[in-house]
């Protein structure tokens, strides 16, 4: 037995002569070839201009309409994938294409909405120290809901507001808490919700085009809330969405966005 282990060669060399052997194809085995090309993107959503913030304060908004981005285009990736799965990349969509088309509509909007929300709820308590105009609304809210807002998504009496804030250990932020809660208690997807906001953080470089987003904000109602339905329609019977337009529409919320989210930044950070 020690002599036969002798004569064997070592463990390192026989490897060495097995390894050529199985790099070689078997017989009959045809041997891989090139991987398959990724198919390239031929439309996509407007480019991202968003910075890390220099003020905390807007972190978490900046992450949430990051994520609204990424969220949108893939669903516009999707949409093209299936046009192309069935070889048909132009001529009239199917249903199901249309449906990625409004679902990328649909999820660009409650991106905003949840941007704009906890953008409010992050920065407003700075906002107030540093801006007479956000300082001026918070004064404004105070008087109205001091005398009893029946207009507040959330009505509260005079008497119960006055209770909150007096036996808040400190008023001024018992007051901006009040504030907060009537900005972001209901919905902000229409375009009286945006300009209000708009106003509410003290923007006066970011316009919001009211006409624009109207439009915008009722194609999103149509679809969330009447699954898109046209039954005067002569073949199919819902609205018919066109890419361009679709991604026009998206692009306009994304963009929004951005622009609100980088002055309250500027505003912070300053």
């Amino acid at each position: 037995m020690l002599r036969r282990a002798l004569t064997r060669r070592p463990c390192r060399e026989r490897v060495c002569a097995i390894l050529p052997e199985m790099a070689q194809p078997t017989k009959g085995a045809e041997a891989p070839g090139p991987k398959p090309k990724r198919a390239e993107r031929r439309h996509a959503l407007r480019v991202p201009r968003l910075t890390e913030p220099k003020a905390e304060a807007c972190g978490k908004a900046a992450v949430i309409l990051e994520r609204t981005h990424e969220s949108a285009d893939a669903l516009l990736k999707a949409f093209e994938l299936a046009q192309q799965g069935r070889g048909a990349p132009r001529g009239m969509t199917t249903d199901d294409e249309q449906d990625l088309l409004r679902a990328m509509l649909v999820m660009a909007a409650a991106g905003l909405d949840s941007m704009l929300k906890q953008l409010i709820r992050d920065a407003m308590p700075t906002l107030v120290k540093v801006s007479p105009p956000v300082r001026e609304g918070l004064e404004k809210f105070t008087a109205r809901s001091a005398r009893g807002d029946p207009e507040s998504p959330e009505p509260v009496s005079a008497s119960k507001f006055l209770g909150r804030v007096l036996a808040a250990e400190s008023p001024q932020r018992q007051v901006i808490e009040e504030y907060t809660r009537d900005l972001t208690g209901a919905s902000l997807q229409s375009a009286s919700e945006l300009a209000k906001t708009a106003a509410a953080l003290g923007l006066s470089e970011v316009k919001v085009d009211v006409p624009r987003f109207k439009e915008i904000f009722e194609i999103r109602n149509k679809i969330i809330h009447e699954l898109d339905i046209n039954l005067d329609g002569d073949r199919r019977k819902r609205n018919m969405r066109g890419r361009e337009p679709m991604m026009k529409h998206t692009n306009a919320l994304l963009e929004i966005g951005e622009q609100i989210l980088r002055e309250v930044d500027a505003r912070l950070a300053g």
